[in-house]
């Protein structure tokens, strides 16, 4: 027996009664269409989770009735009518109830959150196993997600319920009672007007690429010239202090350019920090890719399960001994999940934000983040592939360029400090 509940608190899309305070914005219909939509959104994240199964999940509802919510979402799982006053004394009735049919593990989610994914769900889970609360933040000072593994009643009363400061109130309180709370990445929420953008953002799924560069001239023309995010998307480049003409190369191309401290991991956490796109791609300087990118990428993640994947990689030019190697990537990658950074990264925006982005380490911040992301879903390879610059192995030489990357790799795994890899890595033969 599954001893894990996800409980969705929603309403029936009723025009007039639903999300009346998008109304003056949308009209009553509009405003019910949009809580719809949200509601089917959190439900197919739900779906993502592996929750969305008899005795798992749960539908708590307010208006409409039994026929019309299963006529609307389906018949395979529990639905249960709010019951209580205030939205405290709601919660608390259902994680009651889920406690007393035997569940361990419960989490409750609103239907209002766009940024919301299966990889939320995921971690908030497996979070339980060592924390007793579970909270996810959403901007407006309220929360997204509640997680409990026992009943903790006081985290249902004494609330300003709707006000600003719900998510500060119950944190305190959960300080107060001595429970051991993990916070998750915030998210928004669609409740007013104002807040509608994040909702068309999340629809439209516009993509950020985010390139971290230093001394790049002779290549990132070539690389930029090659991207199309379409009028959504943008190109933002990240230049740790180039002494060559990096940055104005990149401000000619149509690309955004920021200046930090350099660091792949740091500059691409702060490209990642200042992008729009709900989607995001890390890119190398010397990496070009496919055509029709944009298309494979959201195709891949309409998946529910899927938090990011990565592509095929071919060098160029070629050679016999790299078209080996290719090879070589191509079976790690389909078995072992471990791509390398120059295989053009991408991922959904609230996923990196939810697993803390990159490890702001000299190297090897590739293979760290991967690891970390997935433990919260599936990862895909697209076989089309991008096309990465063979300088290296041309530079040093194919073989001993080879097996320095495998000593990185090998000495990593063992533990030797990062720092201490990367003076021995970037040290010139």
């Amino acid at each position: 027996m599954d001893r894990r509940r996800l409980i969705i608190f929603t309403r029936y899309p009723d025009p007039g009664r639903t999300k009346t305070r998008l109304i003056p914005a949308l009209g009553p219909e509009g405003a019910a269409e949009l809580h719809r939509r949200m509601t089917e959104h959190t439900l197919w994240a739900a779906r993502g989770s592996g929750m969305a199964k008899p005795g798992c999940l749960e539908v708590c509802y307010s208006g409409g009735d039994l026929l019309r919510m299963r006529n609307w979402l389906g018949d395979p799982w529990v639905y249960r009518p709010q019951s209580g006053g205030d939205l405290g004394e709601r919660m608390g009735h259902a994680f009651r109830a889920g406690f007393a049919a035997g569940k361990r593990r419960i989490v409750l989610i609103g239907s209002d959150c766009p940024g919301l994914s299966s990889a939320h769900l995921r971690l908030a889970f497996l979070s339980l196993r060592n924390y007793d609360v579970v909270l996810g933040p959403s901007h407006d000072g309220g929360y997204y997600l509640l997680g409990l593994r026992g009943m903790a009643e006081e985290l249902f009363s004494g609330i300003d319920w709707g006000g600003r400061q719900v998510y500060a109130q119950t944190l305190a309180k959960a300080g107060s009672a001595g429970l051991l709370v993990r916070e998750l990445a915030p998210l928004p929420d669609v409740d007013r007007p104002q807040d509608l953008d994040f909702w068309h953002r999340a629809e439209r799924s516009a993509l950020s690429v985010v390139i971290p560069t230093r001394n790049e001239e002779v290549h990132i023309g070539k690389t930029l010239s090659r991207l199309d995010c379409g009028s959504e998307g943008e190109v933002i480049v990240v230049d740790g202090g180039s002494r060559d003409r990096t940055p104005e190369v990149a401000e000619k191309a149509g690309a955004r350019v920021m200046i930090t401290r350099p660091g792949r991991g740091i500059q691409m956490n702060a490209g990642a920090r200042n992008a729009r796109g709900e989607i995001l791609l890390f890119l190398h300087a010397d990496t070009l890719m496919p055509a029709g990118y944009v298309s494979l990428i959201r195709a891949a993640l309409r998946d529910a399960r899927v938090v990011g994947g990565y592509f095929r990689m071919r060098f160029f030019p070629s050679s016999l001994f790299l078209r080996t190697l290719e090879k070589t990537v191509d079976l790690r990658t389909r078995l072992f999940r471990l791509p390398y950074g120059d295989q053009a990264y991408f991922v959904r925006a609230s996923v990196f934000a939810l697993s803390g982005g990159f490890a702001e380490i000299p190297l090897m911040e590739d293979v760290e983040f991967i690891k970390r992301m997935r433990r919260l879903g599936r990862l895909v390879y697209l076989p089309s592939p991008v096309r990465t610059s063979a300088r290296r192995f041309e530079r040093l030489g194919g073989i001993q360029a080879l097996v320095r990357n495998r000593l990185t790799f090998w000495g990593y795994k063992l533990g030797v400090r990062p720092e201490r890899l990367a003076r021995w890595y970037y040290k010139d033969p």
